[in-house]
């Protein structure tokens, strides 16, 4: 889900890498290495127009679910745990989860409940959104959606057995029940640290933030994995982990980018280089930064000791910020080369990606100028002081940020920038409260189509725009055309034209999208990468060790 996602700390990402594929199944999934043709799984098809899947104009999808299947515990599975899986995500709807994916498509709303926390739907809008009939369940989507097979393989989309979550105290299905089960505490959710699903392996044990591990379902209704067991552990520190693939006590392992060379020198070992992620790191300027009680912005004023709640509203305090990016510095010393630069949010690799767009360039003179020119040339002539914020440890954003406060504070000694590490639930708090004057993150993709990038960043309801205060009624509108559309000449011109307004209207610094690598021993078979899945972890079923 990436880091945008507060609630997704170490142990809920070590449960989840083992979600996908292993204890949990989707309707349908990713094609090998593509991210734009899907398989079935527990589907009996991919639904098309062709063969009456999709119908009503791309609004209603049918899938027919796989007759045969056992959950681990023995349970049959039916269309009516396919339609509960999914009615669950809108009953459950946990804050800072990935649920507002349910609402955003089936009621045009971003969450079961409104800002002050009150529901303010009814059982009668979640009924309607998924129904069985008879073999098949069929989704009622409120607008076409082209991405939608993309949305329902993502983790989010996995199925469940309805009488067993209820035996294990969870939701039983019924309306007049479903409040007590909404937003519940992380470690207070049903299936917080169990799980019963058909994937090819089963949960064993979990022992929290330290190891996870699994064993194969012997009655799985597909092809049996060669791997009988999975382990996977959490070994933080790199000279154990790197010892641990070295010696073979692991067959495969996390590699830093900054530990890449070291590790390419070793022998026995197999290795998957520049692999292109879609996810995207940048910089969102603050146009609305909060004023009360914020010490990251002193006085609050534009007189030398401090900056004003609008000062990134200026658009030449913008592009100033912008041209003092060093961006070949950022890629080839900070990122080691281990990155492309994808200029708008939207990265290399999806379709409508502008790869001919240029962003503003390198320039201190341009931002010396810009910057004698904000607020009516008050801003050179008074100066200002501010604090910018990494989260403690990363070092990446760490270093990204003390460049950017260096190069700006050289053009004018009156310019002040801090520049200091905070714990990440600080950070975070940071950023929702809206404190930050900019802040620094990245976003991982929930399905793999610019609607899942432009929307957060550039719609004024978006994740990271409403929160800086940004708003373009022509963003809005091509956002929200682009997003329904079945015309791909239509979805173009309006993806191309938002990437054109990302860079006109200074939104922000989109500075990369990493390449990775994959480290394995040499016995591992059966590797592949898929951009979609965000740990080499993701296909044990599909391994072999020879």
């Amino acid at each position: 889900y990436g880091d945008h996602r507060d609630l997704h700390r170490l142990i809920r990402r070590q449960r989840q890498m083992c979600i996908r594929d292993s204890i949990y199944e989707t309707l349908v999934y990713y094609k090998g290495e593509r991210i734009d043709e899907f398989v079935p799984v527990l589907a009996e098809e991919v639904p098309t127009v062709e063969n009456g899947g999709i119908r009503d104009g791309g609004r209603v999808y049918r899938f027919k679910i796989r007759k045969g299947v056992k959950f681990h515990n023995g349970y049959t599975l039916t269309p009516e745990d396919v339609e509960y899986s999914f009615e669950r995500n809108f009953v459950v709807d946990p804050d800072g989860g990935p649920c507002w994916i349910w609402y955003y498509l089936f009621m045009d709303v971003g969450s079961s409940r409104d800002a002050d926390g009150n529901i303010r739907i009814s059982y009668e809008d979640i009924d309607k959104t998924v129904e069985v009939d008879g073999d098949y369940v069929v989704f009622n989507l409120k607008e076409p959606f082209p991405p939608f097979l993309g949305v329902v393989s993502g983790a989010w989309a996995s199925i469940v057995s309805k009488k067993w979550v209820a035996e294990q105290g969870g939701w039983d299905g019924s309306a007049e029940t479903w409040k007590n089960f909404n937003n519940p505490p992380e470690d207070k959710e049903t299936l917080w640290d169990i799980a019963n699903g058909t994937g090819p392996y089963k949960l064993e044990r979990w022992q929290k933030g330290v190891e996870m591990v699994l064993t194969r379902h012997e009655d799985y209704w597909g092809e049996k994995p060669a791997i009988r067991r999975g382990i996977y552990k959490v070994v933080e520190e790199w000279s154990t982990r790197k010892l641990m693939l070295l010696q073979g006590d692991a067959d495969i392992a996390t590699v830093d980018s900054i530990y890449y060379p070291e590790m390419d020198r070793e022998s026995g070992i197999t290795v998957y280089k520049d692999l292109p992620s879609l996810t995207v790191h940048g910089i969102s300027f603050n146009r609305k930064i909060a004023a009360q009680d914020n010490p990251l912005i002193y006085s609050g004023k534009l007189d030398g000791q401090g900056v004003p709640p609008d000062f990134f509203a200026d658009n030449n305090v913008r592009r100033a910020f912008i041209h003092a990016w060093d961006e070949d510095v950022f890629i080839n010393q900070i990122m080691n080369g281990y990155s492309l630069y994808p200029v708008t949010p939207v990265p290399f690799g999806l379709p409508y990606k502008n790869e001919a767009l240029k962003g503003l360039p390198h320039d201190l003179e341009k931002a010396e100028e810009y910057l004698k020119k904000a607020f009516g040339g008050q801003l050179w002539e008074k100066g200002f002081k501010l604090d910018l914020l990494f989260n403690t440890g990363n070092e990446v954003r760490e270093s990204g940020m003390k460049m950017l406060a260096e190069n700006v504070m050289k053009l004018n000694p009156k310019f002040q920038i801090n520049v200091r590490g905070v714990e990440w639930s600080t950070y975070v708090d940071n950023i929702r409260k809206s404190n930050m004057p900019i802040f620094f993150i990245g976003w991982a993709p929930d399905y793999p189509d610019p609607d899942n990038y432009v929307h957060p960043y550039m719609h004024s309801e978006g994740h990271f725009a409403h929160s800086c205060g940004y708003g373009n009624p022509e963003a809005d509108r091509l956002i929200e055309e682009a997003a329904v559309s079945l015309d791909p000449e239509v979805r173009r011109r309006d993806y191309y034209r938002l990437q054109e307004i990302w860079i006109e209207d200074t939104i922000g610094i989109m500075n990369s999208q990493p390449l990775s690598r994959t480290y394995t021993k040499d016995w591992v078979e059966g590797y592949y990468y898929n951009q979609m899945d965000s740990s080499p972890y993701d296909h044990l079923a599909e391994l072999r060790k020879e």
